[in-house]
């Protein structure tokens, strides 16, 4: 009855470390409570995402975490010209207790906005830059292995906002 259930048992961890399928990394767990977030926690943004709208298609693309932090890029085409672009990145910011993420906007190339971690969870990171124009608040939110929901909006859930729901493609 033991061997059963060591048997039991290591087919269940096997199962657990089995990759989520392809093109989409694993479900990280749960961080523990006063855990400082690392671009590893976010392994699961990288890919391209795609959404289609009446104007066009908007797209983001990330690579996977290394040396601390993702590179993506954004952007939508219309009618066969692209009409907006960003890079992007998500780096750490401080060491110890205080550390975070940052994301970091460079619409167009132009000079960087940086907003800091001040939510997250296995599957939700919320970004805020109170001081930014619009938007202030920057989130993204994995809804199932192959749905990402984003939002930018002007820090209130009531508020002014644009929402995407991008697929994973590829």
């Amino acid at each position: 009855m033991k061997a059963l259930a060591r048997c039991a048992a290591l087919l269940l961890l096997a199962a657990c470390a089995a990759p989520a399928g392809p093109g989409a990394p694993a479900a990280a767990p749960a961080p523990p409570p006063g855990a400082t977030p690392t671009a590893a926690d976010l392994a699961w943004l990288a890919g391209r995402w795609v959404m289609a709208t009446p104007d066009g298609r908007v797209e983001e693309a990330w690579l996977p975490p290394d040396g601390g932090t993702l590179y993506g890029v954004g952007r939508t085409v219309s009618g066969g010209a692209t009409r907006f672009f960003e890079f992007l990145a998500i780096e750490p910011r401080g060491s110890g207790p205080g550390a975070t993420l940052a994301y970091v906007a460079r619409p167009r190339g132009a000079s960087p906005t940086e907003f800091l971690l001040v939510q997250w969870d296995k599957d939700r990171f919320v970004f805020v830059n109170a001081g930014h124009d619009f938007p202030k608040r920057i989130v993204y939110e994995r809804r199932a292995p192959d749905r990402l929901h984003a939002r930018v909006d002007d820090g209130t859930d009531e508020g002014e906002g644009e929402d995407y729901e991008y697929r994973r493609e590829g």
